[in-house]
């Protein structure tokens, strides 16, 4: 990176009120210690308790998405043969709104899939939202599925405003896939 392009980025972090930039590997353990840096931005920011939930549970559905789902991008192999998903996550505040934005590549049949599934949850009430999630509970876990799949539910139940996605080309067969969901301060 250059100076030019350090300056911007300081630029477009600090116009924004970014509270947390993070772009690299993510691990359960980059989870926590990025989960608890979040946690103590929030309260030096003076977030209402309800408001710090609400960002908590969708930066750790966010985060658990890269590390179940992410597919390509600039990975390496570990000692152990693995490779870490890549990602990136920001949390930022606007007129008493937490917006917390999460991009990493995942494979293009998995970015249509997801965007639909936002899609259907788009629109639903709060209680609609509640309904969905209870029922997905009692059904077994989807074969495609690395997790519960109730992640997307639980973002869209935390979000103050419907999740967005963006979809763009990455490399091969991925795609790089952008959601963003907010928590208005109360």
């Amino acid at each position: 990176m250059d100076f030019d392009q350090f300056n911007k980025l300081k630029s477009l972090l600090l116009d924004e009120e970014f509270c947390l930039s993070y772009s690299g590997f993510v691990s359960e353990d980059i989870l926590e210690a990025v989960g608890q840096t979040l946690r103590d931005r929030l309260v030096d920011m003076d977030s209402s308790p309800k408001q710090i939930r609400q960002v908590f549970s969708i930066f750790v559905e966010l985060m658990q998405n890269v590390i179940r789902y992410g597919d390509d991008g600039p990975q390496f192999t570990n000692p152990n043969g693995e490779k870490p998903s890549y990602g990136m996550l920001t949390v930022s505040k606007k007129s008493g709104e937490l917006v917390v934005c999460s991009g990493n590549y995942i494979t293009t049949d998995d970015a249509y899939r997801i965007s639909a599934r936002l899609d259907d949850l788009k629109g639903r009430t709060p209680d609609e939202l509640r309904k969905i999630y209870k029922e997905k509970l009692r059904q077994p876990t989807e074969e495609s599925s690395k997790g519960a799949s109730l992640g997307l539910i639980e973002i869209a139940r935390r979000s103050s405003t419907p999740p967005e996605y963006m979809i763009t080309d990455g490399p091969g067969d991925t795609s790089f896939f952008v959601i963003k969901a907010s928590a208005q301060d109360i």
